[in-house]
């Protein structure tokens, strides 16, 4: 586990910036193959299902690090005021899906919304300032 509270700004944008690129691209992949008029190789449907679990656990283990009150942070800093609720919200808000589920709109949606809580409070174009 990561200790997410003495990481520097720097750091924890960077992990940001991981974190919404991987669910722009996974939202790319799901496009593509929701779009896709011939059959999709299965391999293509496991790897976009290893990514989205891969995500979910990660925000979510995030999120219960922040949760815990051991880990609360004082002060108003980028820590408190923007990841610590972009976190807690796209774990609490995305990934609503099944990761077995079947690759269609409600799925498409569950990335999004997580995608949506990441950004709400700083872009991404933000947080890669943040993170050079």
């Amino acid at each position: 586990m990561v200790d997410l509270k003495n990481m520097t700004d720097k750091e924890l944008a960077q992990r940001m910036v991981k974190y919404i690129e991987q669910l722009e691209n996974l939202m790319c992949d799901v496009s593509d193959i929701r779009n896709s008029r011939s059959p999709v190789e299965p391999y293509r449907v496991e790897n976009i299902r290893d990514i989205y679990k891969k995500s979910k656990e990660d925000i979510k283990a995030d999120a219960h690090y922040m949760d815990l009150e051991r880990n609360k942070k004082r002060g108003n800093n980028l820590y408190n005021s923007f990841l610590n609720p972009s976190i807690r919200e796209a774990s609490a808000y995305g990934f609503t899906s099944p990761t077995n589920s079947a690759i269609n709109h409600k799925f498409f949606c569950s990335i999004e919304e997580a995608h949506y809580k990441l950004t709400k409070y700083y872009g991404l174009d933000e947080w890669k300032k943040i993170a050079q």
